[in-house]
């Protein structure tokens, strides 16, 4: 009897990443403990607001351009949180405000940018916010005060609002009035595309791995011209003989620019380079001839050209390293490190509750023993099934993959539920 073997796995890319960072960061959302919290709640944070008004007005704005070439991006963002202010109930009270805070702020980190303030060694700041200079400025012109009265209102809107000290209050994870004026420095520095060639935003594509399907999404991907096939031209007349050639964005909303060596180590870079189209077309294929990187908060960018197959053996061995390591339950919170460790992370709020995650719920210990209530179930019914037409070599089969989908399950285990699945049936 065939056996029908699903032989390929998928996995998202966002998953793979964050199991690099935090593995809690999956638990959170694959776990089902606090579901309503992690896809709503937690979403709720400045880093969060920041990313969501740009890629909100970027796919505004591109929708908007091509019937009304005066429509700026600038304009695509002020209508994202104006909408999102009348539909907080915050319109009327934060809006002056914000604008208020936006250009003091923006006047004063034009200080230290232009040089104005610098170090010791007379080099400029990579963090003006978190010095001294920055805490006096701030707290003898008022903005320290404003953006206490603006970020007092961001719980009606889901966000947590923390108490705390003077002293690590600029050091915090940013709110409103910072996550609102960060996306306006976002949008005098950015560089989009001309709409002419861009294909999407956030577009779905993946990479064809030897035993994984590698899915992500791409902040933008613009067709970047096109090349002739390689190779002897196709019998089938419905194909082109040319190949678009794609470029593929990636923007960065970290403070800090990475460097080139890091930019190219980063697994987005890796996995775009051999991405391909979901939806790509047989008769018009296309390949990744690009990748921007573009980090927003600097206005700088790097390229990188990638060559076929770079990266798809290490993408393959991380991906099942993943896998494995979600099967098996092997989570290891980054929390124990600290809150510096955590502190832009936009599940922090979950796991730094009181009680903190690991007092609440153990994810490694309450992953193993779902583990083992899922194999034992599925080992059940397959003893009580009807086995008579079934080969040795598929029983085998069978239990190995069992195995195999559970890692924390040991042969001593299985023995162990053998012995208690034939006492329950005598």
């Amino acid at each position: 009897m065939e056996t029908k073997r699903n032989v390929k796995l998928d996995i998202d890319l966002e998953d793979v990443r964050d199991w690099a960072l935090c593995p809690l960061r999956i638990w959170w959302r694959k776990t089902g403990l606090a579901s309503d919290v992690a896809n709503l709640g937690g979403k709720n944070t400045g880093e969060r607001l920041v990313r969501e008004s740009i890629f909100s007005a970027i796919n505004i704005y591109y929708r908007t351009v091509r019937n009304s070439p005066d429509f700026t991006f600038g304009e695509s963002l002020g209508l994202v949180w104006k909408s999102w202010l009348e539909t907080w109930g915050l319109s009327s009270i934060l809006t002056k405000p914000l604008l208020d805070y936006q250009k003091m702020r923006r006047s004063m980190l034009s200080r230290f940018e232009e040089g104005a303030i610098t170090n010791r060694d007379g080099e400029k700041y990579k963090r003006p916010m978190w010095t001294r200079y920055w805490h006096d400025m701030a707290e003898t012109s008022g903005l320290s005060a404003l953006r206490r009265k603006i970020d007092s209102h961001q719980v009606k809107m889901g966000m947590a609002s923390m108490d705390l000290p003077d002293k690590d209050y600029y050091q915090a994870p940013i709110g409103l009035a910072d996550a609102f004026s960060n996306s306006i420095d976002i949008e005098r520095s950015i560089k989009l595309p001309s709409p002419k060639g861009v294909l999407g935003v956030q577009v779905p594509m993946f990479v064809e791995l030897p035993s994984v399907n590698l899915k992500f999404r791409v902040d933008i991907v613009r067709e970047n011209g096109k090349s002739n096939r390689v190779g002897r031209p196709s019998d089938d007349e419905t194909k082109s003989s040319s190949i678009r050639k794609l470029e593929c964005i990636i923007l960065l909303f970290e403070e800090t620019l990475p460097s080139i060596y890091s930019l190219a180590k980063d697994l987005r870079v890796i996995s775009y380079g051999q991405g391909e189209l979901v939806t790509n077309d047989d008769t018009q294929p296309s390949k990744v001839d690009n990748v921007l990187v573009f980090h927003l908060p600097s206005g700088e960018s790097q390229e990188f050209k990638p060559r076929l197959g770079d990266g798809a053996e290490m993408l393959g061995s991380i991906s099942r390293s993943v896998i494995t390591g979600i099967r098996g339950g092997v989570y290891v919170p980054r929390m124990i490190c600290g809150w510096k460790a955590c502190g832009d992370c936009e599940y922090r709020k979950l796991c730094f509750s009181d009680p903190d995650v690991m007092d609440a719920f153990n994810p490694p210990l309450m992953s193993q023993i779902n583990s083992s209530m899922t194999f034992y179930d599925n080992l059940t019914k397959f003893i009580n099934g009807k086995t008579s037409s079934i080969r040795k070599v598929d029983v085998v089969r069978s239990l190995v993959e069992f195995m195999a989908k559970s890692p924390s399950i040991t042969p001593e285990g299985v023995l162990w539920m053998l012995d208690h699945i034939e006492a329950e049936q005598q």
